[in-house]
């Protein structure tokens, strides 16, 4: 998968936490001077593994902190899963993480190689799916 330069992450990191609005283009261009690694990303491929990703982690580090959102636990895998009373996933929650597990994977896939993977590991999903079926 994406290989992250934790040098960079740590620049987006810092530089979303003093300026939170600051444009795509303009964190772009400053990460570049970072490492010459991300010159070889397109803008595309930047924003999905670094901003989007810092993002994301505060979001659900906001999550549990506060008021957190009724019937929702991390899963092994770090998605969000909703959860029975007893804490116990059911087998309807339990497939669609799975689904949507292998559509991050596939979208997270930035060559052919890396798709080809995904691909080639769909039982394993499948064997996924299956168990969260065997619940019923």
């Amino acid at each position: 998968m994406a290989e992250v330069d934790e040098k960079v992450m740590t620049f987006v990191e810092e530089t979303l936490q003093k300026r939170p609005k600051i444009q795509l283009e303009e964190l772009f261009e400053k990460a570049k001077k970072v490492s010459g690694a991300v010159k070889d990303l397109s803008k595309r491929q930047f924003n999905a593994r670094y901003p989007l990703q810092v993002k994301r982690r505060r979001s659900q580090a906001s999550r549990g902190k506060g008021a957190s959102r009724k019937g929702t636990g991390g899963s092994s895998r770090g998605a969000r899963v909703a959860r029975g009373k007893q804490g116990t996933v059911g087998p309807r929650e339990s497939v669609r993480q799975v689904f949507l597990q292998f559509a991050t994977d596939i979208t997270g896939a930035e060559d052919r190689k890396d798709l080809v993977r995904v691909l080639a590991s769909v039982d394993a999903y499948v064997d996924q799916v299956l168990k969260g079926v065997a619940r019923l």
